[in-house]
């Protein structure tokens, strides 16, 4: 057996003005909720950050899986269904009704190889948990040509 490689990465986050001050290695951002939750809107928040993290990791996986062109060319939105019931500690069901990851590609051919490689890409991607967990999950994929 091979002895694979593990990096640990720290994420700090302290309470600012307005929002959280996070930092990521030497990088910083704010996150906060809406006014209509308590925040300033001073910044995306947490559940947004999770799924930029899950789009941008899927990009990323796209590229290690040898598919650099298309990862480069595709734009990824990732939309999803908060139960907004089940943060506020009165449901029991998924965190998320629905996960829909909608990718638009440059082609046919970029489609075509994309869709033999979605099951390659859930299977490493960084946050598949957070997919995996949503009631419901739609992926489409459409070419632009």
């Amino acid at each position: 057996m091979t002895s694979a490689r593990r990096e640990q990465l720290v994420v700090e986050a302290t309470h600012a003005t307005k929002g959280l001050a996070v930092t990521a290695r030497s990088h910083g951002f704010t996150i906060d909720e809406a006014e209509k939750y308590g925040g300033h809107d001073a910044g995306a928040n947490p559940v947004e950050h999770m799924l930029a993290g899950l789009a941008a990791a899927s990009l990323v996986v796209l590229r290690i899986l040898g598919q650099p062109d298309i990862a480069a060319a595709a734009r990824l939105t990732i939309s999803a269904t908060l139960n907004v019931d089940r943060v506020m500690g009165v449901d029991d069901g998924a965190a998320f009704d629905l996960i829909t990851l909608d990718w638009e590609v440059e082609d046919e051919d970029h489609a075509a190889r994309l869709r033999r490689v979605l099951p390659d890409l859930a299977a490493r991607r960084p946050g598949q948990a957070l997919v995996d967990g949503a009631a419901v999950v739609v992926e489409e994929i459409t070419a632009r040509s």
